[in-house]
């Protein structure tokens, strides 16, 4: 069903982290099922751990409902951001139990299991289990979703971002989160060249836009959050077929507001921080799962090399497409 390739070259193993270990690459054999889109493309592979090989197939065959919500993206990409939105919006504004159920829990991270070395728990099974509605994360690429998704179509969301200000994010990310104690420069030559967990970025990014009329997914741009939020959520609230006030989307807008989400213990994956720290047994320092969340944050991390390296990247993934970071 996949084939992997260990990574095993230099700049892989000095950019392995304590959180995950090793990676591999993981290609899907056989995509005939996968829908074809507007333009015939093999789908991109994903860098995972050889401990989501083992779990691989079960995520293949998860079984998938119509009134499932999945929300997809690669890393640090505006993820917990759309998954607050979304749940709000599809669930009637109940923010008493936003406030109340953690976001893990209402919306669940599908994979953070089976790539986590000593996860204490099984995030596969906690979405079977789950109560409908499910509410589910992802950061895979298509060719590793589960095989039901293009037969059932459920609700789908995608949320795309800038390279260059997602790369220092995921970075920080690394660092903190994983245990990555290398140095930037190394980080980001390993995702330049497809070495970094969950990469490639922009492959990942053009299978689902170009499947996104077919399979009726809605795209969404962190870059689009940030700079016209009122037309995100209209947008997000007819793809719910979900009516509300100025007010009330005022209101939401605010609750989605960056320093608003960054304090919300329910919806910052602070417990995040909290598990990494109790598998670690190391104090997560001077760092916040929501850091700065602003359009441009790269000019003041990367120098005009990497700045050079990432547009020549960019460009190279997105010749032949019409899909465009904002």
């Amino acid at each position: 069903m996949f084939t992997v390739k260990p990574l095993e070259s230099p700049l892989a193993k000095a950019v392995e982290a304590p959180m995950h270990g090793s990676t591999v690459e993981v290609h899907l054999n056989d995509s005939s099922y996968l829908p074809t889109g507007e333009k015939p493309r093999k789908p991109t592979h994903c860098v995972l751990t050889p401990k989501f090989v083992t779990q691989a197939e079960r995520i293949h065959h998860l079984t998938v409902y119509e009134d499932d919500v999945w929300i997809l993206s690669f890393p640090k990409c505006g993820t917990t951001w759309t998954q607050e939105m979304v749940w709000l919006i599809s669930h009637d504004l109940d923010y008493r139990t936003a406030s109340e159920v953690n976001l893990l829990d209402r919306s669940v991270f599908l994979e953070f299991s089976a790539f986590v070395l000593n996860y204490p728990g099984d995030t596969i099974e906690q979405v079977e289990k789950a109560i409908r509605p499910r509410h589910i994360q992802c950061h895979l690429p298509i060719a590793l979703l589960p095989k039901q998704i293009w037969t059932v179509r459920p609700k789908l969301i995608y949320c795309a971002r800038n390279p260059k200000d997602a790369s220092v994010s995921f970075y920080h990310h690394y660092r903190h989160l994983h245990g990555y104690r290398g140095p930037m420069p190394d980080f980001l030559d390993a995702l330049l060249t497809d070495q970094i967990l969950f990469g490639p970025q922009i492959p990942h990014t053009l299978d689902y836009w170009n499947v996104r009329r077919e399979m009726n997914i809605l795209f969404l741009h962190f870059e689009e959050m940030k700079t016209n939020m009122s037309d995100v959520l209209r947008r997000v609230c007819r793809y719910f077929g979900k009516t509300y006030s100025d007010q009330q989307l005022a209101t939401l807008e605010n609750h989605l507001s960056f320093d608003v989400m960054k304090n919300n213990k329910s919806a910052n994956n602070s417990c995040v921080l909290e598990l990494v720290e109790s598998l670690s047994g190391k104090k997560v320092e001077n760092f916040q799962f929501m850091r700065k969340g602003k359009i441009g944050s790269h000019t003041e991390e990367l120098s005009e090399e990497y700045i050079k390296r990432f547009e020549e990247y960019i460009a190279k993934h997105l010749e032949g497409s019409d899909f465009r970071f904002k």
